[in-house]
């Protein structure tokens, strides 16, 4: 039976081919067979929605993480900084930024 690890591998293998609505998918059925998506599997979307430039999708998983208890890390955080500057909205780009600076969150070599 699939567990936790398992559909992290999924999601991450269809977010490095570039195909964001599978891994939500993978993501969506995880939940559906009563698997809590851990820090894995929600960086893993986060990644896969800020490679395909949609980061409006990002933020959603990112806020979905908090709701659910998952401290964000370096990881998601990065994600959204490249989406959001990749996307011209320097602001939110900015705004997550100081989010990570507020929580702690230190920012790696990207």
């Amino acid at each position: 039976r699939p567990n936790e690890v398992t559909y992290s591998s999924l999601i991450n293998t269809f977010a490095r081919a570039n195909q964001p609505d599978k891994a939500a998918e993978m993501f969506q059925l995880m939940q559906q067979q009563g698997i809590r998506p851990d820090e894995v599997a929600c960086n893993s979307l986060i990644n896969a929605f800020a490679r395909a430039n949609q980061p409006d999708r990002a933020t959603e998983v990112f806020q979905l993480m908090q709701q659910q208890g998952i401290r964000p890390n370096e990881v998601a955080c990065n994600a959204l900084i490249n989406a959001f500057a990749r996307t011209n909205q320097p602001d939110k780009a900015a705004e997550m930024f100081q989010l990570m600076q507020q929580q702690g969150i230190r920012p790696d070599e990207v």
